[in-house]
């Protein structure tokens, strides 16, 4: 009997393998493959954080050490097109501390790595796989600081592909979990995601494909030093896109895009608003001929999120036409209509450009010009509308604008992305108001990471009912001497007239000058180097928040070792901004020097020192770097070491932060 059961199977499994795969050996489990590696890897991160005016001071040290052993094997059940097999794994040993101004804790043990992949009828019309995977990886979250997760995930996805259906699908579903802890940051978040896609081919004419995604996480993810809510998110998507190119000549392009989506965010017990979206758009590109091509365009959307309900419709055509060699001219019409619960608008307008290029005695000369015309019609039944979760990046200190202008004081509320935390503002972040802009800037002091993505809701002032026109000019001049210099000269009008109504806010009339001189220049004095810089000077006269810019950089660059033993660059930079308050100034100065090189024996050196600081404004900050790196592979054995040292101030706070990482690793 089991002989007969054994034939059978072997039957079954042949009468679903192509006739090209006859070749390959059939064995009931053959192991095809070994691979792996051991590493040992040592972590130490210190920060600490001085305000004098508080007489505070916050010192946090985590230090982590890691032995890794990871095995992986590849295998197959009869035949590889039948099942093929990955597993892994491997023990990892631990050893961590953590010091802070709550106290010390240390952990020691053992860990895991795990993972499992098996591939069905690999190279069928039909093949799915199912995987599972638990990790501990070091991860970095912000420049010099990590911290060590646990990552479970496991799930499945499945293809159908064009041979054995009318309509390829695919689907997968996939759950995941991540935990960890760093100096100051916790992780701990949950995903379950599932994804249906299925795509349809017109031959030459074209295809369209539908993808359906869904996906819910629960988050406890944050600082350390704020309070963590528990957030649940849940998104619903359903996207179809069409591209199709026809013609005799395929001269004809045509794009479809339609989306619906669904955002729902429950708080512990407070459920915030569900955000519905959906979008139409339409977009049609021609080339008539090599001198004339057209093009239009119609966008649909509807959004609404509580009392937040907008419908935006907006349609453009143009014309491109290139009449003689060096010469590029466009023509375009569009409208738009945006109708909320607070106001209703109305636009349209008309614009037109020009671009000559011409070869001069010296170099080349391009001029382009570009006018633009609109009238806007607004009537308001509020005086404000609100903006929920503008997701903005927040790197280093740099500010950030928000997107509306004419954000009303007091409203802005800046959370994580998990909605799990809200930061505080003075402590965490800083608002400052330039004109019409509101600006979003990060304290080293507080809790937001470098880099971090944060949710930002605000309310703006809508402006009150009024009509303009606008009629907007820019003139360009440019001057290529050679392929290594380069000068140019920018002018722009804004004249916006009041037609009717009385605006909440004066209308911006803009007239802004730009020059600059831009050059790379190499040269060689006995090692092949190349000097470049270049400058560039603003004055722009404008009704809200007129402004004069000035900026420079310098560098220079050798282009091969210097001495035989590395590369070296060294640059300077200058940002100046001086607005009619002082307050608003900013004053950016900042150096680098960068050296790197492959040194004896194949090792490879990187050392890198950096700073920058702005004296000027309410804030004045300043931020140095330093870096050095070393890495030495031989085959399959890898050794590497890293040293990161960052202080920062800013608003009276220090902050000093060093890292030092060491990594031996040897695969096999």
């Amino acid at each position: 009997m089991c002989a007969r059961l054994s034939v059978a199977v072997r039957i079954a499994a042949l009468a679903v393998l192509a006739d090209g795969s006859r070749a390959a050996e059939i064995e009931p489990f053959k192991l095809t493959g070994v691979d792996g590696y051991v590493t040992l890897n040592y972590v130490q991160d210190q920060q600490t954080t001085d305000q004098p005016a508080t007489a505070s001071r916050s010192r946090q040290t985590q230090s982590g050490f890691r032995n890794e052993i990871f095995v992986m094997t590849h295998s197959y059940v009869y035949h590889p097109n039948l099942m093929t097999l990955d597993l892994g794994g491997g023990p990892v040993l631990h050893s961590e501390s953590f010091t802070g101004d709550t106290g010390a804790a240390s952990a020691r043990g053992a860990l895991y790595n795990l993972t499992a992949r098996a591939t069905l009828l690999r190279d069928k019309p039909y093949t799915g796989t199912v995987f599972f995977s638990h990790l501990n990886p070091t991860v970095s979250v912000a420049p010099g600081q990590v911290l060590t997760q646990e990552n479970t995930r496991y799930g499945f996805d499945f293809s159908l592909l064009a041979a054995a259906s009318p309509v390829p699908l695919q689907a997968g579903f996939t759950r995941s979990h991540s935990q960890g802890r760093g100096a100051d940051r916790l992780v701990d978040d949950r995903i379950d995601q599932f994804n249906l896609g299925a795509s349809r081919s017109y031959g030459a004419l074209g295809s369209t494909s539908v993808q359906y995604q869904t996906s819910h996480q629960a988050s406890q993810s944050g600082s350390q030093n704020l309070p963590i809510q528990s957030s649940k998110a849940s998104n619903h998507a359903l996207n179809v896109d069409t591209r199709l190119q026809f013609g005799d000549k395929r001269q004809y392009d045509l794009a479809n895009l339609v989306s619906f989506n669904t955002q729902g965010y429950a708080l512990g017990s407070a459920v915030l608003p569900d955000l519905k979206d959906g979008r139409f758009m339409l977009d049609l590109r021609a080339r008539h001929s090599d001198k004339l091509h057209s093009h239009g365009l119609y966008n649909y959307g509807h959004s609404n999120q509580g009392e937040l309900d907008s419908v935006i419709q907006a349609a453009s055509a143009g014309l491109s036409y290139w009449p003689v060699s060096g010469l590029e001219t466009s023509l375009g019409v569009r409208g738009d209509n945006n109708r909320t619960r607070q106001f209703k608008a109305r636009s349209h307008g008309i614009d037109g450009s020009f671009r000559y290029e011409q070869p001069l005695p010296v170099g080349v000369g391009q001029l382009s010009y570009g006018a633009r015309y609109d009238s806007r019609a607004q009537q308001a039944q509020s005086s404000q509308t609100s903006v929920l979760g503008e997701l903005i990046t927040l790197s280093g200190v740099a500010y950030i604008a928000l997107s509306r202008p004419n954000v009303i004081g007091g409203t802005p509320v800046v959370s994580n992305a998990g909605r799990t935390q809200t930061f505080v503002a003075g402590v965490d972040y800083l608002l400052t108001v330039v004109g019409t802009e509101t600006r979003l800037q990060r304290l080293i002091g507080g809790r937001i990471l470098d880099g971090e993505q944060v949710l930002v809701d605000y309310a703006y002032d809508v402006g009150g009912t009024y009509a303009y026109n606008q009629f907007d000019q820019t003139l360009n001049l440019n001057w290529s001497l050679s392929r290594y210099a380069n000068g140019y000269f920018r002018h722009f009008i804004s004249a916006p007239r009041l037609a009717s109504g009385s605006p909440s806010f004066p209308l911006n009339e803009v007239r802004s000058s730009i020059y600059g001189l831009r050059a790379d220049l190499p040269f060689n004095p006995g090692l092949q180097v190349t000097l470049g810089g270049g400058i560039e000077f603003e004055d722009r006269h404008e009704s809200v928040s007129p402004y004069r810019r000035m900026a420079n950089d310098l560098y220079l660059q050798t282009d091969e070792p210097l001495f035989d033993l590395g590369n070296l660059r060294a640059s300077l930079r200058r940002s100046r901004i001086e607005y009619a308050v002082a307050a608003q100034n900013s004053d950016v100065r900042g150096f680098e020097l960068r050296y790197w090189s492959r040194q004896w024996f194949g090792i490879d050196l990187t050392a890198v020192l950096s700073a920058e600081r702005d004296d000027a404004g309410l804030v004045p900050r300043h931020r140095s770097d330093g870096s050095i790196g070393v890495q030495w592979q031989e085959r399959k054995f890898t050794l590497s070491s890293s040293l990161m040292r960052t202080r920062e101030t800013q608003a009276g706070v220090e902050r000093n932060r060093t890292t030092f990482q060491f990594l031996a690793k040897r695969d096999f």
